[in-house]
């Protein structure tokens, strides 16, 4: 009698604790991410209308998706787009994951291809490359993206943006 009074009471426990560690789950969020915009630490000319963008960032979110570029013939027409499909996105899959605190670049180039070796001088830690068209007196911002799920819908937004980053103005 006293075994089965204890199975009872260990299957009863059990379910208890299941019941418990369920329900207080405090990893889950209803709130969108919220992604860190990256610090651009300048621009240069690396060869015909290519320009080399080189930027700090620190993104670890699991499902950022690359940056985006905004352009404008004022600093403020570039952080604030009308529309924020008219921005070019990175060419994926990215080149690298931009995780760690140190300086990353991004090819802005106007053809599209692999990513161009490295030169002297240039930053080998390249990103991705972006196919867009600067020129000089340009004022340029980032953004950086992630995918968002909606678990309450069962939808996607394809990206979210962050805050735009600083802007720099086309040599």
């Amino acid at each position: 009698m006293n075994l089965f009074l204890s199975r009872r009471m260990y299957t009863f426990f059990s379910i208890l604790f299941l019941i418990l560690s369920l329900s207080s789950c405090y990893n889950y969020s209803t709130n969108r991410i919220v992604t860190t915009p990256p610090t651009l630490v300048g621009i240069t000319l690396i060869g015909t209308g290519v320009y080399e963008l080189r930027l700090r960032a620190g993104n670890p979110e699991a499902f950022f998706s690359g940056y985006t570029l905004y352009t404008g013939s004022t600093a403020d027409a570039s952080r604030n787009p009308a529309d924020f499909s008219s921005g070019k996105a990175c060419e994926l899959p990215l080149n690298m994951l931009p995780n760690q605190p140190k300086e990353y670049s991004i090819e802005v180039n106007p053809t599209a291809g692999p990513l161009a070796v490295p030169g002297a001088g240039e930053n080998t830690n390249r990103v991705c490359k972006i196919v867009a068209t600067l020129n000089s007196g340009d004022y340029v911002t980032l953004r950086s993206s992630v995918i968002s799920f909606d678990l309450n819908s069962g939808t996607k937004d394809i990206y979210v943006f962050s805050m735009p980053s600083n802007t720099l103005q086309v040599p």
